[in-house]
């Protein structure tokens, strides 16, 4: 066999071989840049979707400040009206008033009173104002309501009626976020199943 024919033969090999080589270098690029294409789609959907959870975030921090700040502003125009119904749970007052311990020990004026601080409290948790409250300042409230038939009944002394009273006006100032003085739990949970069993009893 010649040697041109050999060279030749190995030269089209290396040629053959040559161009499978860049071939597969071409398809390995080309698999490569498509997975780059593909991971770089992936992250930017994520960016994108990170990007649009940030904006809804943002815009419900948004309206969840401002609906706050009308609340704010509605509580502190309204709660100004509750305020002067309280009065008669001032000790000097209810000793102006004629009020006693109980309310066989009171002045007409002074149950007159009560029953008509228990009746605006009715109205007021009704109303639109009893709708701005927290749930918790609409509990004090019911309970200061039931507390004021119980004293009628001379079954909750004035006392315990003026300190449901004070947790009433508690809660309205917290609702202000008007700091007030700290308050023990247990002290709380004490005076609260006193009231409980009182008005328990008066159920029964």
């Amino acid at each position: 066999m010649k040697i041109e024919f050999i060279t030749a033969v190995v030269a089209l090999i290396v040629s053959i071989t040559g161009i499978l080589i860049n071939a597969l270098q071409i398809d390995i690029q080309r698999r490569k840049l498509k997975d780059d294409r593909g991971q770089w789609e992936r992250e930017f959907q994520n960016k994108q979707s990170e990007w649009e959870r940030a904006v809804e975030r943002g815009i419900t921090q948004v309206i969840f400040q401002e609906a706050s700040i009308k609340l704010y502003e509605a509580r502190l125009r309204e709660y100004a009206s509750v305020w002067p119904l309280l009065k008669i749970t001032a000790r000097y007052e209810w000793q102006r008033l004629g009020g006693g311990q109980l309310a066989e020990d009171s002045h007409q004026n002074a149950i007159e009173a009560v029953q008509k601080m228990a009746d605006n409290l009715t109205n007021i948790a009704y109303d639109s104002l009893g709708l701005l409250m927290s749930e918790e300042s609409r509990t004090h409230l019911t309970g200061l309501r039931r507390c004021c038939g119980a004293f009628k009944k001379n079954k909750m002394t004035f006392e315990e009626l003026a300190g449901q009273a004070h947790w009433f006006k508690h809660s309205l100032r917290a609702d202000l976020h008007i700091p007030n003085k700290s308050i023990e739990n247990e002290e709380f949970k004490k005076y609260t199943e006193i009231i409980n069993e009182i008005l328990q009893s008066d159920r029964n």
